[in-house]
């Protein structure tokens, strides 16, 4: 749950890129980034904002785990500079990922009339 859905705030597109974050350190992780016995520990530990990484990680990948998992929301990288951040580049130069282009859209078929 994002900081501002505990604080009952109201909430826009960046509660997806928090979901982001938390769905990135899960993938790397096998677990979540707040964990606790109860609903309120985890909520604490989401409000205080420290996250623990497994030793062996990148920098850039710990850079962006950061710079998503802010508790402002106004201050979470945008999607589109996720996008352009170094580990996600790395990601896509070590496994030959390329970006297909769009393909053109293509006219209406011609009426017979």
């Amino acid at each position: 749950m994002a900081p501002e859905m505990i604080q009952n705030k109201a909430h826009n597109h960046t509660l997806d890129i928090w979901s982001l974050g938390i769905l990135l350190y899960e993938l790397v992780h096998g677990k979540a980034p707040f964990t606790g016995l109860h609903p309120r520990e985890i909520s604490e530990k989401i409000m205080a904002g420290v996250i623990r990484f497994k030793p062996g990680l990148s920098s850039e990948y710990k850079d962006l785990v950061n710079s998503i998992l802010k508790a402002n929301p106004t201050e979470r990288i945008p999607l589109i500079k996720v996008f352009d951040h170094p580990w996600i580049k790395n990601f896509e130069k070590k496994y030959n990922l390329k970006k297909a282009a769009a393909a053109p859209a293509k006219p209406p078929p011609l009426s017979k009339e």
